[in-house]
């Protein structure tokens, strides 16, 4: 092979993998998808609460059971996200009475009343779906993270908690 044909094809190599390597690298941000959001710091799942779940710092189960439940993401930058999904009083399909819901972030120790934040009500459709974008200040450490779901406005009750 000559000369010139080797030195092209170690360039045309070497351009092939810097454009692979830059593609798979993303900026090395932590960004999800390019996106410019903060990397994932938690992920949950929730379930509706019944009656007979205890308190949660302070906070008491809702006085009747629901089904359905949620996902919520919070980024390092303060970016969280709940999405509610067919959250119902249990055996009526809907929401009854509730129609907006908020949700609060509480870290260890569970005799700390005191959640890291709550975001504000947004509607609750009939059928029990809602999504609560907000922009909130991320604790410095949060060990043990739970969520709850707030009916109404109010905190003192939830209607679904981190769990399974």
């Amino acid at each position: 092979m000559s000369s010139k044909k080797l030195l092209a094809a170690a360039i045309a190599l070497a351009a092939t993998v810097f454009v692979a390597t830059a593609a798979a690298d993303h900026g090395g941000r932590g960004d999800h998808h390019g996106h410019g959001h903060g990397r994932a710091i938690l992920r949950a799942h929730l379930v509706g609460s019944i009656p007979s779940d205890p308190p949660i710092h302070g906070v008491l189960a809702g006085g009747v059971p629901w089904d359905g439940g949620a996902r919520a993401s919070l980024d390092s930058r303060g970016r969280f996200e709940l999405r509610v999904r067919d959250l119902v009083i249990t055996g009526t399909g809907n929401a009854g009475q509730v129609t907006s819901v908020s949700a609060s972030l509480f870290c260890a120790p569970d005799s700390n009343p005191t959640p890291a934040f709550t975001t504000g009500s947004v509607p609750l459709s009939t059928h029990g779906n809602a999504r609560i974008r907000a922009h909130v200040t991320v604790p410095e450490r949060c060990l043990a993270p739970v969520l709850l779901v707030h009916p109404n406005g109010g905190t003192a009750r939830y209607i679904a908690a981190t769990g399974f």
